[in-house]
């Protein structure tokens, strides 16, 4: 599987040259893999928000290089924009950022800003809704007349018509109900296996790194901390305690059984992998 997005030994340094000098990123290196999701957790100052900004070019690195197919984003500065057709962005409570007078408008405004044809405009502007789950019943409906959880799905749609070769995620389920968080998150997989891209998603909620992510990257003071697949560092809890980071429901709960002399076995991150070690220890299931 081969890596789609790189930095390599990124540092950043807010206030370069005054009293208030501080670094936000120090040589950090990570990988985006092709139809992978990542997940990025860190505490608050970990320098996630900032490694965000860095992916599509909103911030250029103070050293070091951000690679979108082994190509460094600031090679040719005035051609960022196009980086940013190919690495979008959701930010947090991205439906703030809706104006358009009807949803349909407003998925497809980055396309007209790229000079699409309305035809191909169109086309894209319907594939994008039906992904985020938004119906045809919608698309002319004013997006300030729809819930909170239905803004969030036009704001990622708008990004989702652009076809990004990497979505980048920041707490897109921030504020949502588990209904809401379902549908923005369910359809993750399926756009990472359709476009062959990256998705990279941050969130505070470590049932949602243990359920829909492939990899996590572990932030802690402007460093990587850890990185692996979600199995590899959600069965070092304490670890991940040890950084101020919570770990998933499950995981308490296996290591409070595990305090009790009943060891589990499995995924126990998830629910669903919870549900089948205690299927398994007791007999139920096969094991």
């Amino acid at each position: 599987m081969s890596n789609i997005l790189e930095l390599k030994d990124v540092s950043f340094v807010y206030s370069e040259g005054t009293p208030f000098r501080k670094v936000a990123l120090n040589k950090v290196n990570i990988s985006f893999e092709r139809g992978k999701i990542t997940g990025l957790i860190g505490h608050t100052g970990s320098g996630k928000s900032t490694l965000v900004n860095l992916l599509n070019g909103l911030y250029k690195p103070t050293s070091g290089q951000v690679l979108l197919d082994g190509v460094d984003i600031w090679d040719e500065p005035k051609k960022i924009r196009d980086v940013r057709y190919r690495v979008g962005l959701v930010m947090q409570y991205p439906e703030y950022q809706l104006f358009d007078e009807t949803v349909r408008a407003d998925i497809g405004f980055a396309l007209r800003n790229k000079g699409m044809s309305e035809g191909e405009i169109s086309e894209r502007v319907i594939e994008a809704a039906r992904f985020t789950g938004i119906g045809d019943d919608l698309l002319d409906k004013s997006p300030f007349d729809l819930s909170g959880g239905q803004k969030r799905r036009v704001a990622i749609a708008g990004i989702i018509a652009m076809r990004p070769d990497v979505l980048v995620l920041d707490e897109p389920a921030a504020g949502l109900d588990p209904r809401g968080r379902r549908e923005i998150l369910g359809s993750l997989h399926s756009y990472a296996e359709m476009t062959g891209g990256s998705v990279i998603l941050v969130s505070h909620s470590m049932e949602d790194m243990a359920h829909y992510c492939d990899n996590v990257v572990v932030m802690n003071k402007a460093e990587v901390y850890k990185s692996g697949t979600v199995r590899e560092i959600f069965s070092e809890a304490e670890e991940l305690s040890s950084v101020g980071l919570d770990i998933p429901m499950t995981s308490k709960v296996a290591k409070r059984l595990l305090d009790l002399g009943i060891k589990l076995e499995g995924d126990l991150y998830t629910v669903e992998g919870m549900r089948d070690a205690i299927l398994r220890y007791t007999g139920e299931v096969e094991k």
